[in-house]
């Protein structure tokens, strides 16, 4: 993956013609964890034929439920959210990077205490949003944490996380780029965990 993404967007002109109405680079935004390009987010139904303007949408990640966003993600070299707070006591560092992330991501709240969900490497980063999010690893290798057990994507790989409590990692030396689309949803609450 290069740091150059091109978005052609189609619409229809005022005589009903298909055009391309928009042809450039999107400017990526540098989130807390490595560069992120918005593609396209929608907070709901969008209604076509249109101009292809860019349709309502609150952001910064999450759309309202039946909305999407497509981005492209890269997690840097040796990315772990436990290397952003101090993990010596991992209640404290779990409290710590819950409050941030409510701060910064639209993250549902999570009825389970801190620190029981044990100490795999990147747990500090565990959350759960209310959309299911198709991800695609394009280069790169990432590590989706789970409570209790990690996947590794390899390029090719897709994986569907349908509003699980998840955290990201890079363990190599290179950076590790998905793509995603994300569907906004509804959702009844993390469970609170019963052992």
């Amino acid at each position: 993956m290069t740091d150059r993404v091109r978005l052609v967007v189609t619409g229809h002109d005022q005589t009903g013609r298909a055009v391309v109405v928009r042809d450039a680079e999107v400017t990526p935004t540098d989130p807390e964890f490595g560069p992120k390009w918005r593609i396209w987010a929608a907070d709901g139904l969008v209604r076509l034929p249109d101009r292809g303007e860019d349709p309502a949408f609150d952001g910064p990640l999450i759309p309202k439920p039946g909305g999407v966003h497509v981005f492209v993600l890269t997690l840097p070299p040796r990315f772990n959210p436990d290397a952003m707070v101090d993990t010596s006591d991992p209640v404290r560092a779990v409290e710590t990077a819950r409050r941030y992330m409510a701060a910064n991501v639209a993250v549902l709240a999570d009825p389970n205490p801190a620190g029981t969900y044990g100490t795999i490497p990147g747990f500090t980063g565990l959350h759960a949003t209310a959309s299911v999010d198709c991800l695609m690893q394009l280069s790169g290798e990432a590590v989706f944490v789970l409570e209790d057990a990690e996947v590794t994507l390899r390029p090719g790989d897709w994986l569907v996380a349908n509003g699980v409590v998840h955290a990201w990692r890079n363990d190599r030396d290179d950076p590790a780029v998905l793509v995603a689309v994300v569907v906004g949803a509804e959702h009844a609450g993390i469970p609170r965990r019963t052992r």
